[in-house]
């Protein structure tokens, strides 16, 4: 893979994939014989309908075109050396693949309809497959269980078919790029603007953004392969996105990667907390800093860097890039200028929910599916005692009402109450990070400080995304949070002063912040409303506040050692 200078020569391997697309023999219309992909594509593009006047199949024409771009970038002098020319680069790359990967679902449709031809059906489902790792987790191990676990059957042709659709999206193509299979298998439907993301339907077009959650999810999977230079390739998902560049219309939106949500203007100009986060942080993009320091280390297989980026992703570049989308709504609707502040709120609830829940009401049935704080919610609520009847978050079920709520506030340009709501969904999403810190303190206790566990790093991040918040309404709490999750040099033991004590250090703030602690709920014997029995009203109409309610709690503690002793 490389020159006579030990240096890949990016202009010759892009002729070489070029040659091997199309090959030697291959002739132009009409007959368009050839023995390679070029041909292959020509043969499916034929049956599905997907070619152009000429009878060119639109794959390969537009295969042709990117191969052209790749030409132009790189006549330019210096191209590699421009962060433009790279992510240029980087979205050709994904855009020839989702072409290919086109091409090979419709040669696996036609051959799982061919009664004469189901041999070939394991051939081009392993070319499949694989591919949809970065997909809906629970559709990819159907589909695998369908296709690949055992031979395939034709009479299983109707339960995989919409399988195989619901990922068209995923792997960068749509329904009617793959088109109608004769008349034996219609043309699906592709996404609308007000396509549902767990029961919520947008008014905005954020379909793009929803899918930030298959870049991590693809992140993830890569790190599990470690290369020595930088985890280059997840790192690129980092830097450049992938979910988006795909997207050859970008859905009207511009933000295409995770490392543009960390370094977002509208966090930086909007987030009613961003002054906060910096101040704590001691600096700007904090968590853009520590994923581009962590992802130059080269660590090897370790587990705790993989999860301290995805944890970075998920607890802090995501959760603060959402206050920037409420308070850019808030802030739109008061101004009452041309920038649409439904556009920000249903990016808000995008992001929140993701791409990978589905469109029921709840989201996926699949807790491995999901990614974002709808995911957490939901984990966090089986483990906390606080689903509701139909087996998902309260948490969620509440968010769902908020954000219909403030779409009708909207519509009616209903900005002082619109206000209150952007306050309330703010304050909401913190609660499955709360939750996330509460659950790590609970699994960390007694584990030692140099322990591999990645439960170390996933707790101390969530807690670091909480921090800043706690800091501003109880600084006391904040310290008894630090010494128990975040690790330091200074003798540091996890969880030192027990689960209940980091939960109890959340008591005061959800109140603060208008949620009570019933949404937190309680597991393995650790209660976020413990200190409901001792905020006994004073007489002058007050609350016990955080030291007088640890003092108690610490007088409690003696007094069971006490009695424990005395037994």
């Amino acid at each position: 893979d490389e020159d006579q200078i030990g240096k890949i020569n990016p202009k010759r391997k892009y002729d070489e994939f070029i040659a091997l697309y199309v090959g030697a023999e291959q002739s132009l219309g009409p007959s368009w014989e050839g023995y390679l992909l070029y041909a292959l594509t020509q043969s499916a593009s034929k049956k599905f309908g997907t070619v152009d006047d000429n009878g060119e199949a639109l794959v390969n024409k537009d295969i042709r075109g990117l191969y052209e771009w790749v030409q132009r970038i790189m006549s330019e002098e210096d191209y590699c050396k421009r962060d433009e020319s790279i992510s240029e680069l980087w979205t050709i790359n994904n855009r020839i693949i989702a072409k290919m990967n086109l091409s090979m679902m419709q040669m696996l449709i036609d051959y799982m309809h061919d009664e004469n031809e189901f041999y070939l059906v394991p051939i081009y489902a392993r070319a499949i497959i694989p591919q949809l790792s970065q997909c809906r987790t629970s559709i990819q191990r159907k589909l695998k269980s369908y296709l690949l676990d055992k031979e395939y059957e034709r009479e299983d042709f109707s339960r995989i078919m919409p399988l195989l659709q619901q990922s068209y999206d995923c792997l960068g193509f749509t329904c009617e790029q793959i088109g109608a299979y004769y008349d034996k298998v219609a043309e699906c439907a592709d996404y609308t603007v007000n396509h549902p993301m767990a029961g919520f339907v947008p008014k905005a077009d954020v379909q793009t953004i929803s899918k930030v959650d298959l870049d991590m999810h693809a992140i993830r999977q890569l790190l599990k392969f470690p290369t020595e230079a930088d985890n280059i390739i997840p790192q690129m998902y980092y830097k450049h996105g992938r979910a988006a560049v795909i997207d050859d219309n970008k859905y009207g939106y511009d933000v295409m990667s995770l490392q543009e949500m960390a370094r977002s203007s509208i966090v930086e100009q909007w987030s009613p907390y961003y002054s906060d986060y910096v101040s704590y942080h001691g600096r700007e993009f904090y968590a853009d800093s520590v994923i581009m320091n962590e992802f130059k280390m080269n660590v090897e297989t370790d587990t705790q860097q993989d999860a301290l980026l995805l944890s970075w992703m998920q607890f802090g570049v995501v959760s603060e890039y959402m206050m920037g989308l409420l308070g850019s709504a808030d802030q739109s609707c008061e101004d009452a200028n041309d920038d649409d502040p439904t556009k920000y709120w249903d990016s808000f609830a995008a992001t929140y929910i993701g791409s990978l829940e589905g469109i029921s009401i709840g989201g996926s049935d699949q807790t491995i599916d999901g990614f974002m704080l709808w995911n957490v919610a939901n984990r966090r609520a089986v483990s906390f005692d606080t689903q509701n009847d139909d087996y998902y978050a309260e948490i969620n079920d509440e968010m769902l009402e908020l954000l219909f709520a403030g779409q009708a506030q909207l519509l009616k340009n209903d900005c002082p109450n619109f206000e209150k709501t952007v306050s309330r969904a703010l304050h909401l999403m913190i609660v499955p990070l709360i939750q996330s810190v509460i659950w790590y303190a609970i699994k960390n206790e007694g584990l030692d400080a140099s322990s591999n566990d990645d439960g170390l790093v996933i707790g101390e991040v969530a807690a670091k995304s909480v921090l800043p918040i706690v800091e501003k309404f109880d600084p006391t709490a904040a310290r008894i949070i630090e010494r128990n999750m975040v690790r330091s040099e200074d003798n540091f033991v996890p969880v030192v002063d027990g689960p209940q004590e980091v939960a109890n250090a959340f008591y005061f703030v959800l109140d603060e912040i208008g949620w009570g602690c019933d949404y937190v709920g309680h597991t393995e014997g650790v209660d976020a409303c413990q200190f409901d029995a001792l905020m006994m009203p004073r007489e002058n109409g007050g609350s016990i506040k955080q030291g007088d309610a640890i003092i108690l709690a610490l007088l409690a503690n003696t007094m069971v050692w006490g009695f424990s002793a005395l037994l």
